[in-house]
């Protein structure tokens, strides 16, 4: 039998998994009503890589997008997209290009 404490972690993990399906199901009702909020419209810059990226590893834009720096990013870690890492030249501390 479950001890109280491993059921109140339970109840926390299934809380959080209900909020963020709340977030996604939120964020997919501004997209379909044209609604989105700034941060989540895609910019129009995506370069071919990224274009290349999306495709090859079924991701969305938001993966690749730095919103610390502006910037797409150019770079990805060897272990990607296990360990979702990349960084755009503002990261690396170089000028944007």
């Amino acid at each position: 039998m479950p001890t109280k404490a491993e059921l109140q972690a339970r109840v926390d993990l299934l809380e959080k998994v209900n909020a963020d399906l709340e977030r996604m199901l939120a964020r997919a009702q501004r997209e379909l009503e044209g609604r989105l909020l700034p941060e989540e419209e895609q910019p129009n810059d995506i370069t071919n890589t990224v274009r290349k990226w999306m495709h090859e590893y079924q991701l969305p834009w938001e993966v690749f997008w730095c919103a610390d720096h502006h910037q797409w990013v150019d770079e990805l870690c060897s272990s990607f997209p296990y360990d979702i890492y990349a960084e755009c030249p503002g990261c690396r501390g170089e000028d944007k290009t």
